[in-house]
């Protein structure tokens, strides 16, 4: 915890009634508080941009664990395992943190590959409209409350 100080402006009832009136300045009232320091946001992936998810044809991967733990947490055995054998595609929301927007993006997962991957999709709404290129770090992270991603450019802005 941080301690600070904590100034109180406005008087209380008893305090308006007990000052007097011709004294247009009244005193205030210090405290020291302690406050938690903010976290904004807990970056669940953080990845720095290669080549090859900034290129057209590229395709941003995101790790099994990872897609498990935060969209996959209510699915049943039966889902997963399902996800794991067949090719799957999902339509997820993701907002954009740093430009306050919402996109549609397909996550999907071939059977032969490890991870999941967001493929033409990635590229028109975050590589194309943000400029993204390859050495920028991007952090994500699940929203489980508005059932969408969370994304930012971290490192790397223009």
């Amino acid at each position: 915890m941080i301690k600070t100080v904590f100034y109180t402006f406005l008087q209380t009832k008893h305090q308006e009634e007990t000052t007097n009136p011709t004294y247009p300045n009244y005193p205030l009232f210090p405290q020291e508080v302690e406050i938690r320091p903010i976290t904004f946001f807990r970056w669940e992936i953080l990845k720095t941009l290669t080549m090859e998810e900034t290129w057209e044809e590229g395709k941003f991967e995101l790790p099994t664990e990872q897609i498990q733990d935060t969209v996959m947490t209510y699915f049943s055995e039966h889902d997963i395992l399902r996800i794991n054998l067949w090719t799957c595609k999902s339509i997820v929301k993701v907002k954009d943190l740093d430009t306050n927007t919402l996109h549609y993006v397909t996550l999907w997962k071939h059977p032969h590959e490890v991870n999941f991957a967001m493929r033409e999709s990635w590229i028109e709404e975050f590589v194309k409209r943000r400029k993204l290129v390859a050495g920028m770090v991007v952090g994500m992270y699940w929203d489980f409350n508005s059932a969408m991603f969370c994304f930012s450019v971290l490192e790397g802005r223009e």
